[in-house]
């Protein structure tokens, strides 16, 4: 069985977000188009920015994560 991931979630696992370390961030294709303390307000922010478009909202742990994609 082939899983396919998307582009955000892809970004998200490859990408080194440690300078967002306990922050919750808005991913938009492959890049961080908002990030904050508060979940609601980086959701707006990103739809604001990107209206068309449905952003990953993800909150980046404070310490190192096992992320398994099975």
């Amino acid at each position: 069985m082939v899983i396919k991931m998307s582009k955000e979630f892809e970004f998200f696992v490859r990408t080194d977000l440690s300078k967002y370390k306990g922050l919750y961030v808005a991913i938009v294709e492959d890049k961080v188009v908002a990030s904050g303390e508060n979940a609601k307000v980086v959701w707006e922010e990103a739809k604001r920015k990107f209206p068309d478009k449905t952003p990953t909202l993800a909150k980046i742990p404070k310490e190192e994560a096992l992320i398994l994609v099975i």
